[in-house]
């Protein structure tokens, strides 16, 4: 999630200098993959508990500010498409009451299906510095799909991420579940434009190897993801693990209904999550008795009091189903 002043995207600059020109992958109508390369000896092996712990929330792209006035319109009329959440093998925890009108984030403590399914994406950037964001296991055809942000996977001078684990249910350095391996990674080729990352596409797919023998949807579940989605104005839930939030060690929440978005973004509510939080979980129609739900966006963006979400459009679509099929 890229944090954004008030005043407007073009005054970010995070403090780093402008950076040479951009190593743009090929602009199109397609997704684009990579294969993770692992430059230490295994990427779950990497990840000690106390590497997790010191891992720095995922900074935002410099040329964020630029990218975010390029006009980019990925919002056509489509079909809506929904994939149906798979319920964890395990014994279902149900949620128990929470807030649901929370700009000022909360600790997860209502259980249900998004407790196992939500957790940390670690990972190597193309600077050298270990990283950390959130993500989500949802249902795919082969229970290996991880949803997290684009700016988690390739960096503002085109560099992709290495290292890269997702950690489910992930609570102060334990990995209950075991660390999900990624092999292969995928963004859509448009979200570079013109030298500069694209708000609107800011979303990516990771796909994850077994542990045990098991894949992430076998291990803990997956949620749903909708498509082209035609909800409006409906309450929203976002989940992810900021760092500004039990310094990212616990599963924290923010709640409420819609205001209007900006920065070429198609969702939007108020909410206080720092960063780490990039790639949390968005929902819209939450099931407040099972935790599942569908996944609608990602955490992308925010300012100082608003968070702002990409949109499962049909760009997302073909990267899901890219993803699907690797």
């Amino acid at each position: 999630m890229r944090t954004l002043p008030i005043v407007g995207l073009t005054a970010l600059m995070l403090g780093l200098g402008a950076h040479a020109a951009v190593a743009e992958p090929p602009e199109g109508d397609a997704p684009l993959a990579r294969q993770v390369p692992t430059t230490f000896a295994a990427g779950s092996d990497y990840w000690t508990p106390e590497r997790m712990r010191a891992a720095q929330p995922l900074a935002a792209p410099d040329d964020a500010g630029s990218g975010a006035t390029r006009s980019v319109t990925p919002y056509a009329a489509q079909e809506q498409v929904d994939i149906a959440p798979t319920p964890s093998k395990s014994t279902m925890r149900w949620v128990t009451p929470y807030v649901t009108s929370a700009a000022k984030q909360r600790t997860w403590k209502s259980g249900g299906l998004i407790a196992k399914t939500a957790g940390k994406v670690f990972g190597t950037g193309g600077n050298g510095r270990d990283f950390v964001a959130s993500g989500n296991v949802v249902t795919s055809a082969d229970g290996d799909v991880v949803v997290t942000v684009g700016h988690a996977l390739i960096d503002g001078e085109g560099r992709w991420s290495t290292n890269l684990v997702f950690v489910p249910a992930y609570k102060n350095g334990a990995a209950p579940y075991g660390k999900f391996v990624a092999r292969t990674m995928f963004i859509w080729s448009g979200y570079y434009k013109n030298g500069a990352h694209q708000p609107p596409f800011d979303f990516g797919m990771l796909v994850v190897k077994p542990v045990k023998g098991k894949t992430a949807v076998q291990t803990v579940g997956g949620q749903g993801i909708r498509f082209n989605s035609t909800a409006a104005g409906s309450a929203n839930l976002l989940l992810g693990y900021p760092s500004n939030g039990n310094g990212g060690q616990t599963l924290q929440y923010c709640s409420g209904a819609s205001v209007a978005p900006a920065y070429g973004m198609k969702y939007a509510f108020l909410c206080d999550m720092g960063g780490g939080s990039s790639g949390g979980p968005w929902f819209q129609g939450f099931n407040k008795i099972t935790g599942t739900g569908y996944q609608i966006s990602t955490h992308a963006l925010r300012n100082s009091t608003t968070s702002y979400g990409s949109f499962f459009g049909p760009e997302a679509l073909k990267t899901f189903r890219a993803a699907e099929a690797a």
